[in-house]
């Protein structure tokens, strides 16, 4: 924890709901009789106005009713015929208020209060309404939703506005423990000339995307428009599980912006509105527990924490700085406060570094077969199925499956298709494909390969295609070739298959086979040699259930049908015998 001076955020915007169960509905009947009953002005002059003073300024006030469709309470105790929703409209005359009633005034320091009944089993068309939390007893909730008010003063503020009207604040004294928090955002100010280390593509907000973009938990959003200006809205929102990430100990979902006005041109340097706002806003739907109004302090010191340590990881003052922050009418580029606040080094890096260490440790370990798959996923493109990914890699379905299963801490697998956990890691991977010194060979070798057989109006050769495959490299003996096999099997089937794949292209390449001989390493670390690739036969201990067919009989038939074009069984005698003795022999 750091003590000391620090720059004061100011509240923006807030939704709180207030939960008042003490008096049941007479709060509510209060409202009806004096906005609906006692107001005989509804016809002549609209709708019933006040005015109170409050944070030592004068506000407007403008009250109004909506019928809900709810079915009226059907218990002896409720006085009323329908179910009307009351609202009170309220801004404050301060240098932006534009002199109209309190609901038509562009308010920017304002809002609504929305009143609402509760009782238990409340219907609407006699079907009971889901989602209405029910305490066993009537009650009221008094939704408030403003700007640029002190968040701690919305329960004063209801009080005051009420009490405007001539209802008995007594009836607001005590909200009930179930009163919570929608939204609640803190703002600071920042000067145009220093705010790009916030925006920038290597600032805080672009870098905590970046680091936790689509992994395989949690939520996160980035948003950048730089249409109207660099930085016009720049914006992250992260879960509660992924902002402790960012900073330990945090529990809130919360949006971390940098954004603009509408039109920010409208504006000179000397305008407020020419200067753009850092803000941090509370995310209900990204925050797994409920943010009671009980907590509500806390919350706030959470949203402060995270505004000064994205100006500390940028390289901004952190106390009141007025080269740094523009005042506004309602933030002050001069007031600050005495606080404990915990600062930490930027745990981008380190969340990079972990992120680092896990490509690290899974591209040692990886199979040929799984490098080749993820230059698919990084270089190729998309979020391809496993079923796509194994038809354009050439790959069966099984290997990929297994790639999935080895590789969870990288590869994320989601309904929509295969991709890398993170652009981080992506990058990474992107680096590692391009200079792995066994990739690099192969790419040269079809790089030229692939001109030449352009030029040539021809495709690469089976052999290429095997040797890229299975990465197969030539060695040269004293008296044998040997054929080293990067791509490490997965069973004895797998085996099988690779010999099979290498031997009959390598038959299709050169005339005779016998001087080459194959070296391969199994997964789990197994060497097998083959010192005569021509004499090579499947083991001896693969059985019926693990093939439907003789090994031999499946070499012949595709052997039949790429020298001749027809299936083993629809040649002559003569020429079936040919195949089956070149294959045998």
């Amino acid at each position: 924890m750091t003590a000391g001076k620090f720059i004061e955020p100011q509240s923006h915007e807030a939704d709180i709901h207030f939960i008042f169960d003490e008096d049941g509905l007479d709060p509510y009947y209060a409202l009806n009789s004096v906005v609906r009953v006692q107001y005989d002005g509804w016809k002549s002059d609209g709708k019933p106005t006040e005015t109170m003073n409050f944070l030592g300024e004068s506000w407007a006030l403008a009250a109004d009713y909506d019928q809900q469709p709810v079915d009226p309470w059907d218990h002896q105790s409720y006085r009323m015929e329908s179910v009307p929703l009351f609202r009170l409209y309220f801004v404050a005359k301060d240098g932006l208020y534009d002199g109209e009633p309190a609901h038509r005034s562009k308010r920017t320091r304002g809002g609504t209060m929305t009143i609402r009944p509760r009782w238990p089993e409340m219907k609407k068309d006699g079907k009971k309404i889901q989602g209405v939390p029910d305490l066993g007893k009537p009650y009221i909730d008094v939704q408030v939703q403003a700007s640029n008010i002190e968040h701690s003063r919305y329960l004063d503020l209801v009080k005051t506005a009420m009490a405007a009207f001539g209802i008995s604040y007594r009836y607001f004294e005590d909200p009930h423990e179930m009163s919570n928090v929608v939204d609640a955002a803190r703002y600071v100010r920042v000067r145009r000339s220093k705010s790009s280390p916030l925006h920038a593509a290597d600032g805080p907000i672009a870098r905590t995307h970046a680091v936790l973009e689509a992994g395989q938990q949690g939520y996160r959003k980035h948003v950048e428009d730089h249409t109207k200006i660099p930085g016009y809205y720049v914006t992250t929102t992260v879960d509660d599980e992924r902002a402790r990430d960012i900073i330990p100990g945090q529990q809130l979902g919360k949006e971390i912006k940098h954004y603009y006005p509408q039109d920010p041109s409208f504006y000179e340097p000397g305008d407020a509105l020419y200067h753009p706002k850092l803000e941090v806003a509370y995310q209900t739907k990204r925050t797994d527990e409920t943010l009671r109004w009980s907590d509500l302090d806390q919350a706030i010191r959470e949203l402060d924490a995270t505004l000064y340590n994205y100006l500390d990881w940028a390289d901004l003052p952190v106390r009141a700085d007025c080269e740094t922050f523009k005042s506004d009418e309602y933030f002050s580029a001069t007031s600050e406060s005495h606080r404990s606040v915990k600062l930490v080094d930027c745990p981008l890096p380190d969340v990079e570094n972990d992120q680092e260490r896990i490509v690290m440790r899974l591209w040692g370990n990886t199979l040929e077969s799984d490098r080749n798959l993820i230059d698919s996923l990084v270089s190729d493109g998309g979020r391809p199925t496993r079923g796509e990914l194994a038809d354009r890699t050439g790959y069966s379905y099984r290997t990929v499956r297994r790639f999935v299963n080895r590789c969870e801490d990288v590869v994320h697998d989601a309904y929509d298709g295969l991709s890398i956990d993170s652009k981080h890691k992506e990058q990474m991977l992107i680096e590692r494909v391009r200079t792995a010194e066994s990739q690099f060979r192969e790419s040269v070798e079809h790089a030229v390969m692939n001109a030449a057989d352009a030029a040539e109006n021809r495709a690469r050769s089976k052999w290429s295609e095997v040797k890229q495959r299975y990465n197969v490299t030539i060695s040269e003996g004293k008296i044998k070739q040997t054929l080293e096999v990067g791509y490490r099997p997965e069973d004895r089937e797998d085996l099988a298959d690779v010999i099979r794949s290498i031997r009959l292209a390598a038959r299709e390449r050169y005339r005779s086979i016998r001087r080459f001989a194959l070296e391969v390493t199994t997964i789990d670390g197994d060497r097998r040699r083959i010192t005569n690739l021509e004499a090579w036969r499947p083991s001896a201990a693969k059985t019926t259930q693990e093939f439907s067919k003789p090994e031999w009989v499946a070499d012949a038939e595709q052997l039949a049908q790429e020298r001749h074009g027809r299936p083993l069984d629809e040649l002559s005698d003569v020429r079936r015998r040919r195949v089956i003795d070149s294959v045998t022999e």
